[in-house]
């Protein structure tokens, strides 16, 4: 079986989610006897390592460039009829589109998409109203033969948005790829409470702020640390001084060693998100034994199950007392670190690749 694999992700994410996804299940699919990988990554800006594997592949294209300003739109331009002509004189069984690009069918081949969420639907706001997102991933959607959905709270989605059969559809969940051994010291010497990734809107990040400033058992005893999202923006500055908590709340980047070691050390994991796809950072979390506080919306209690407190993410107040629970109350703590340890056992990256070889099985022989 022939699978031909785009080079859009990989254009547009340096590091991040999707391109993550993509290099674990392709490095692992590869290793197959039965499975030949046509990867055209093309000009590129994405560092995972899936070219240094070339070898492995039936055919690859591809080449790193630096990230500049105008690389996506310059390289699209150009690559985009170089890689349909490629296609049209490629023979694959299977095309899985790491993105919404719009190319029209081969006959006698199949098409997968990857839907990982729908933020863009469900917060438009919180994107430029030049993104075309929406608009390319509804197209694929109804193009497409097979749709791999990365929790079951998607697909909940994905059908009440789209009206298609749902037995195009199969649910695949993640796996966690943090898994770095921590033997150093924290690089944070301070007790705090942990806030990991991007800042928009939707994720919530003012209700963490909000919960802290409420409750003088975590101001007085807890810093907050902020692991990615960039340096703190202009209105999230200014609430945190309103608030009272400069010089209690911190903003950080740095290496998936580093990353690991704030898991580890962290008193308590917070989760406010109002949506994700699936959630990678509750396993991350849940391999460190880094008890959690979550969020009981969106696909957080199909992930997390027994291994978080769970909180209304439109509520301060109820946050506050998950944090608090989570830090006074021994056996619950104990109990959310013991079921985390399990539960992240229960998703895995060769599992997600072994269910997307029989799932690219399944479609084309339909």
């Amino acid at each position: 079986m022939k699978v031909l694999y785009d080079y859009e992700i990989f254009l547009i994410q340096k590091y991040g989610g999707a391109t993550r996804y993509f290099y674990e299940i392709i490095s692992r699919l590869a290793e197959k006897k039965d499975m030949d990988i046509i990867l055209y990554m093309g000009y590129h800006i994405n560092r995972y390592g899936l070219d240094d594997l070339k070898e492995k592949y039936y055919k690859f294209h591809g080449k790193k460039i630096p990230q500049l300003p105008k690389t996506k739109l310059i390289s699209t331009k150009l690559q985009k009829p170089v890689f349909e002509k490629f296609r049209k004189k490629t023979d694959y069984d299977i095309f899985h589109h790491t993105y919404y690009a719009d190319y029209k069918k081969k006959i006698g081949t199949r098409d997968i998409i990857t839907v990982h969420d729908f933020t863009h639907e469900k917060f438009p706001d919180n994107f430029s109203g030049l993104d075309a997102t929406i608009e390319r991933k509804k197209n694929a959607v109804m193009n497409s033969d097979g749709i791999i959905c990365i929790s079951e709270t998607t697909k909940k989605d994905l059908l009440e948005l789209y009206h298609i059969p749902e037995e195009k559809i199969k649910v695949i969940y993640h796996g966690n790829s943090l898994k770095h051994e921590v033997t150093e010291k924290p690089i944070f010497e301070k007790p705090y409470l942990f806030y990991v990734g991007d800042r928009r809107a939707y994720k919530n990040f003012g209700l963490v702020l909000k919960a802290f400033r409420d409750s003088d058992f975590i101001k007085n005893n807890f810093d907050l640390l902020c692991f990615g999202g960039g340096e703190f923006r202009k209105n999230e500055a200014e609430m945190i001084s309103s608030f009272g908590l400069e010089g209690k709340v911190f903003q950080t980047e740095g290496s998936d060693r580093e990353l690991a070691n704030a898991y580890k050390y962290a008193s308590v994991f917070i989760y406010p998100s109002l949506y994700e796809g699936f959630g990678i950072p509750l396993l991350e979390a849940m391999h460190y034994g880094c008890p959690i506080a979550a969020s009981d919306s969106s696909c957080f209690p199909e992930v997390a199950g027994d291994a978080a407190e769970y909180f209304n993410p439109g509520s301060e107040e109820e946050l506050s007392v998950a944090i608090e629970k989570v830090i006074n109350d021994t056996e619950a703590r104990e109990r959310l670190i013991k079921n985390g340890y399990v539960r992240e056992k229960m998703f895995g990256w060769d599992k997600c690749a072994e269910e997307t070889f029989e799932f690219y099985k399944e479609v084309v022989s339909r």
